[in-house]
């Protein structure tokens, strides 16, 4: 019997491929089957920008889309796009990102992605991360997100998967420009992506396999962390301004705070003049004069001139002032008792965070750090629980909210925070 249906399932076999029944275009060696997702859009090329040389695109995952270093896969698309602007491209995705380029959690793994279109410099067909202490072997030419510029709108690619695999999905986003943080809009896996070449030098941090430091975040040079020059001749803005107002039974202290740096990509530079709504502001060290920090909850003005290079002008975006209606000022509770932090948002607010501390010697009690949405369209009141804390004495309740602005693709932003701070006291 077992001969008998071998040799009905050949003959079966046989008559099929004399009919021509079952016969499919033939497989080549290198077909992957057919994409998963195809990516779509048009590549320009900004003003002063100059491409000679084709154009090739690449998919690079990231585990964290809050940090996008250390690239861990990079996929890339076997097609060389000649430099003839604006070009119409498509890249076609055949498999999830590997697990080594996910992060994972109780709910699973996930992943993000930018699109990256680069120039081959070693020719050898693909985009190459750039190890420590190395120096790129292509040049990154435009990116569908920026490194250093948090408000610029742009797209990404995101997987997700349940636990064992199971469930993968893609998702496309679009991140809007907007003065507060930046929230993640889906969109269909089809939406045009515009991917603009402005080839910067800062471009190559999306390579990088080192990450920024305490040690590297004070330097003039905003890819010192990667240890490549910074584009030339482009100032940089750093300015940092808070405002500290703590509540007494006498009434309120208030502090401002003002710090403006500025770079030319390789040197702090301090020749440099700056104002605020008018207000001069030293460069390179601290203002703690009146005015010193912006309008809260309004649009402020910061102006700063260098010679040798066009004035710039920024509109600060300071968060309101922010009030604890819960923990009141100079409430009293027995030790091991749970508090609730509670209080209303305020305008051009990116996060926030509150916390508990020792009077005697700020000891820690109790912290806690919230994103908060689009300033357009605030979330309503908060209201977190502390759990027990088990503590004799008083202590510090403190609300911060701050806010992010002024980015540049070549490094600088500009950051205002506004703390706000009364006593309580916990009994034995």
């Amino acid at each position: 019997m077992k001969t008998f249906f071998r040799a009905s399932m050949g003959a079966i076999a046989a008559a099929m491929l004399m009919m021509g029944c079952g016969e499919g275009p033939p497989v080549q060696p290198d077909y992957r089957g057919d994409p998963l997702v195809t990516l779509q859009g048009q590549l320009l090329l900004a003003d002063h920008v100059q491409v000679d040389e084709p154009v090739r695109l690449a998919l690079v995952w990231y585990k964290s889309s809050t940090n996008p270093s250390q690239p861990r896969e990079i996929v890339t698309e076997d097609i060389a796009y000649e430099p003839s602007f604006p070009i119409d491209f498509t890249f076609h995705l055949y498999a999830p990102p590997p697990p080594e380029a996910l992060t994972e959690d109780a709910a699973g793994r996930f992943g993000h992605a930018i699109l990256v279109a680069y120039r081959d410099d070693n020719h050898n067909g693909k985009l190459d991360p750039i190890p420590v202490g190395e120096v790129p072997q292509d040049k990154v030419l435009g990116a569908t997100q920026s490194f250093f510029d948090r408000e610029a709108p742009g797209h990404a690619l995101s997987y997700s998967e349940g636990p064992g695999g199971q469930n993968g999905r893609f998702t496309l986003s679009h991140f809007p420009v907007g003065d507060a943080l930046p929230r993640a809009e889906p969109v269909p896996l089809d939406t045009p992506i515009t991917l603009t070449l402005t080839g910067e030098n800062e471009l190559a941090a999306l390579l990088c396999m080192a990450t920024p430091s305490a040690e590297t975040a004070g330097s003039p040079n905003p890819l010192e962390f990667c240890g490549l020059p910074a584009t030339p001749g482009i100032l940089r803005v750093h300015a940092s301004f808070v405002l500290r107002i703590d509540e007494t039974p006498t009434g309120e202290n208030v502090q401002e705070q003002a710090l403006v740096r500025i770079s030319d990509g390789s040197q702090w530079l301090t020749n440099a003049t700056a104002t605020l709504n008018g207000h001069p502001l030293p460069i390179g060290r601290p203002d703690t004069t009146a005015g010193a920090f912006p309008t809260p909850g309004a649009v402020s003005t910061l102006i700063v001139s260098v010679p040798g290079f066009p004035t710039a002008t920024y509109e600060i975006r300071a968060p309101g002032t922010p009030r604890l209606t819960s923990p009141a000022s100079g409430a009293t509770f027995p030790s091991g008792s749970s508090l609730r932090f509670s209080w209303s948002p305020v305008p051009f607010t990116w996060g926030s965070w509150s916390d508990l501390t020792a009077s005697a010697d700020s000891t820690a009690l109790w912290h806690q750090f919230g994103t908060l949405g689009p300033s357009s369209a605030p979330p309503p009141d908060f209201d977190i629980p502390t759990g027990p804390i088990a503590y004799t004495g008083e202590a510090l309740a403190r609300l911060v909210v701050f806010s992010q602005g002024g980015f540049s693709r070549y490094g600088g932003s500009t950051q205002s925070q506004v703390e706000y701070t009364h006593r309580i006291t916990f009994t034995p």
